[in-house]
């Protein structure tokens, strides 16, 4: 192989690991088999590029408030499920479903935003070995 060959070979081989570190896993942040619930109201709802991120002000078991941080899909994949900029506001009274963080902090990845009317919105579709039924 030449050098050349080599150069170009190496330059791509580092491409593609910035590329995957640049964009991690899921399942690196979240467990992906234990969802949790929060019942609470929206604080704020940010659509945006590369993931969204709904906050909601929940109390815990013991009565205290905890703020929670919730991140969503790309907007890309929100919208083809349904979602907008708009789905959610501050002030919506809503009940999230989603994957636990693995800190133990109060965040999660959502898998389904239920409203008081009760229409929904899924996030993350889970995996059907964790939730069975689910596509």
């Amino acid at each position: 192989m030449s050098i050349q060959a080599r150069v170009v070979a190496a330059a791509f081989a580092l491409g593609i690991a910035a590329n995957v570190a640049a964009h991690h896993s899921f399942a690196v942040h979240f467990v992906a088999d234990k969802m949790i619930t929060v019942k609470g109201k929206v604080t704020e709802f940010s659509f945006r590029n590369p993931h969204g991120l709904l906050t909601v002000d929940a109390k815990d078991a013991a009565g205290t408030e905890q703020q929670w941080r919730i991140e969503t899909n790309s907007p890309n994949i929100l919208r083809r499920r349904g979602w907008s900029e708009d789905s959610i506001k501050p002030g919506d009274e809503v009940t999230v479903e989603g994957y636990p963080a693995r800190d133990g902090s109060p965040s999660m990845r959502v898998y389904r935003v239920t409203f008081a009317d009760g229409h929904e919105l899924i996030g993350q579709r889970p995996d059907p070995a964790v939730v069975p039924g689910q596509d």
